[in-house]
């Protein structure tokens, strides 16, 4: 979430501002209104020394199993396929995923965090469950291409509603920078998968 202090705060501010210094200004998430503190508030948050927190952490962690279960996915498409234009949509997928996973490992392993390693038990928002899995894995043809697009908006449409919670409640800029990353790619995918949708 990013900061930002006003040098020159705005004229209805101006006597809290000439009595306690700068106020900083923290923008709300989207249609939500701005908070804002005086700087001995800014100063102890810079003094406290945290970069990141336990929503940012809580970000990384879930969504590699979220990640792994795309994979798992996507994995399937070259051999169940019917469309062209869904292999070549799905192989994309595959590996910019496997790269945010390795990315997303990278940082909690910095942070000296776990790392969790594959889909896991738990199901994460929009993740198929095990008997999903299993159709889809027995799918071919057309219906593996519409169970694999229905499945893989449900399971983008989970990760931004991660993606919220994270951009609302963290704070560390390098994990900001990956939440950001991901509902923008998510989403244009999301229309993307409609669009092939719409051919079934």
């Amino acid at each position: 979430m990013a900061i930002t202090a006003l040098t020159s705060p705005p004229a209805a501010a101006a006597s809290t501002a000439a009595d306690d210094g700068p106020v900083v200004v923290i923008p709300g998430a989207p249609g939500e209104g701005n908070d804002s503190s005086g700087s001995d508030d800014w100063q102890d948050d810079q003094d406290s020394g945290d970069t990141w927190n336990q929503a940012d952490a809580a970000f990384m962690t879930m969504m590699i199993p979220h990640h792994a279960q795309a994979v798992e996915m996507t994995a399937l498409v070259d051999e169940r396929a019917h469309s062209k234009q869904l292999t070549r949509f799905a192989e994309r997928m595959h590996l910019a995923q496997e790269a945010e996973i390795d990315a997303m490992g990278d940082w909690l392993a910095e942070r000296d965090l776990p790392v969790p390693e594959g889909a896991g038990d738990e199901l994460m928002p929009g993740m198929l469950t095990d008997g999903e899995m299993e159709t889809l894995r027995a799918a071919e043809g057309k219906e593996f291409d519409r169970l694999f697009l229905e499945g893989m908006i449900d399971h983008h449409e989970g990760a931004l509603d991660m993606c919220d919670a994270a951009q609302a409640e963290g704070i560390d800029l390098d994990a900001q920078q990956m939440v950001t990353h991901i509902a923008s790619s998510q989403a244009g995918e999301i229309s993307r998968m409609e669009d092939l949708l719409k051919k079934y």
